[in-house]
C-alpha cells in the first residue's frame, strides 16, 4: 500500500505494483504526520483480503510499533478512515477488526459504497 496525498486532506491508501519496504511506508506516514494538518484516510481494501504483496510477520511488527509510537499524533491529525466497499459484502469479522483497530488508534471508521460517498464522508469527518 502507498499513500497518495495528491488530493490532501484526502489521503488514499492505494495498492501499488511495486511493494514498499516497511521503512518507505513509515517514511510516507511520518511525512504525512509532520505536515501537522488534519486529514482523512480512504481505501478500498477490506481487512482480511489477500493481495499480491503480503507483509511478513516482521513487517507487521514494525508497522504496529510505528503506530504505537505515533498513536497520539495520528489521533490528533487523522479525522478518520473511510473504507470504500464497492458494493462488496463486508465479512462481520473484517468489519469488527477494522472497528477495533479504529478504537485502538482513536480513529473513526466509516464504510461507504463508492468514492463519491467516500468524499462526502471525508468532508463530514474533517468538519467535526
Amino acid at each position: 500500500m502507498q499513500l497518495d496525498d495528491t488530493q490532501f486532506p484526502l489521503v488514499f491508501l492505494r495498492e501499488h505494483s511495486t511493494p514498499q519496504t516497511p521503512q518507505q511506508a513509515q517514511d510516507q506516514l511520518e511525512a504525512l504526520l509532520s505536515r501537522g494538518q488534519r486529514f482523512v484516510l480512504l481505501t478500498d481494501r477490506l481487512g482480511g483480503e489477500k493481495h499480491a504483496h503480503e507483509e511478513s510477520h516482521e513487517d507487521r511488527k514494525q508497522r504496529a510499533l510505528f503506530f504505537k509510537q505515533n498513536k497520539q499524533r495520528l489521533k490528533d491529525l487523522c479525522a478518520g478512515m473511510v473504507v470504500i466497499t464497492k458494493g462488496r459484502a463486508i465479512p462481520a469479522a473484517a468489519r469488527l477488526a477494522q472497528q477495533t483497530l479504529g478504537r485502538v488508534l482513536g480513529l473513526q471508521f466509516s464504510f461507504v459504497v463508492d468514492e463519491g460517498e467516500a468524499r462526502l464522508e471525508a468532508s463530514r469527518l474533517l468538519a467535526r
